[in-house]
């Protein structure tokens, strides 16, 4: 009689209904674990993108951009995680060559030239040009109105492989 007991408590433990319930709570645990995993890496795959300013957002612009954006009208930041893009910022000034001077804290212009699909474009470098992790920058200036509207394109320097770092240091 003891063995009978025992013959069906291995049963149960093999039984169709303690199988299912096992699969199921594996599926369940799996598929939270999934949207877990999948909430924590969305700050890191999607873009920050921003069409309203606070004085917040402001600060982290001027950090991250090494520029002074107090004289200009901010319209839209993105920031996405690419391997050399960093960020891309427009917005309006009413004289870009007053922001260069002063609100700009970019570097040295290495190269400007005149598109007139484009505008007025000059190239900034920030921080040492040599360096692998330096950032570069494309700020295009399109006349609008009185002012100007301003896209600035700062991506990273590939060092030395660089046109423009080739460019600025070699010797004529």
């Amino acid at each position: 009689m003891m063995d009978n007991v025992s013959m069906n408590e291995d049963m149960d433990a093999t039984s169709p209904k303690k199988k299912k319930k096992q699969l199921i709570t594996t599926l369940i645990v799996v598929f939270v674990s999934v949207i877990v995993l999948n909430f924590m890496m969305y700050k890191f795959f999607v873009p920050i993108s921003w069409s309203r300013f606070s004085e917040k957002r402001i600060e982290y612009i001027e950090d991250k951009l090494k520029l002074d954006i107090d004289n200009v009208e901010p319209l839209s930041y993105r920031e996405i995680t690419a391997q050399d893009f960093i960020a891309e910022f427009d917005f309006k000034v009413d004289d870009y060559k007053s922001f260069l001077e002063s609100d700009f804290h970019g570097g040295a212009i290495i190269r400007n030239y005149e598109d007139y699909s484009k505008g007025y474009v000059y190239v900034c470098w920030v921080e040492d040009m040599s360096s692998t992790y330096s950032k570069c920058f494309e700020v295009g200036f399109t006349k609008e109105g009185d002012g100007y509207k301003a896209h600035l394109f700062c991506y990273r320097n590939v060092g030395t492989m660089s046109e423009y770092y080739k460019e600025t240091t070699t010797s004529e």
